[in-house]
């Protein structure tokens, strides 16, 4: 949790020291990203990196932006009676307020209300079958997150974001 704060808050003062000329972020400008990230989920063990991708392709006046979010991330664990595996899977829907949009930085802040979809498999050596277990878990969540978009060209940008899932992380975004 302080390693998100911390990374929020370093997008925040990237934010306040930037020039600002309102030229990135355009209404009707639609925006795709890929990222990685780490945390969320509850997944620990090798593997646990989460993939994500968003469109936004909903654009209002005001700065503010809607669109599709998911993300991805699977592990296993190996233990002396077997194998556990462990997917992680959200499906969102966003909007994102860009309330400082610059030149190059672009700050966003917004809202996700999603589902999210938790598996566990197992796989046991011989004498422990009687452990087999296959839980799931899945259900509507509502969360919040923050990012910082820094365009290196006028279609092409990093970005950095932490939210729910995956807690923090980085990635490309395209403008077209």
């Amino acid at each position: 949790m302080k390693t998100v704060l911390a990374t929020f808050l370093f997008a925040v003062l990237l934010v306040t020291f930037s020039n600002q000329s309102y030229s990135q972020y355009q209404v009707g400008k639609n925006t795709g990203s890929l990222s990685v990230g780490f945390g969320g989920g509850g997944l620990t063990g090798t593997g646990a990196v989460p993939i994500s991708a968003e469109f936004n392709f909903l654009n209002f006046e005001k700065n503010i932006q809607a669109g599709v979010f998911a993300s991805y991330s699977s592990t296993s664990e190996d233990f002396y009676y077997g194998k556990w595996k462990y997917t992680y899977i959200i499906i969102a829907a966003q909007g994102n307020w860009h309330f400082m949009p610059g030149e190059k930085l672009d700050p966003f802040a917004g809202l996700s209300l999603g589902y999210d979809i938790g598996s566990v498999s197992s796989t046991y050596n011989s004498g422990y079958s009687y452990y087999n277990y296959s839980p799931t878990i899945g259900g509507l969540f509502f969360s919040a997150q923050a990012g910082l978009n820094y365009w290196f060209s006028d279609k092409w940008a990093v970005q950095v974001r932490v939210g729910y899932f995956p807690y923090a992380s980085i990635g490309v975004t395209a403008g077209f």
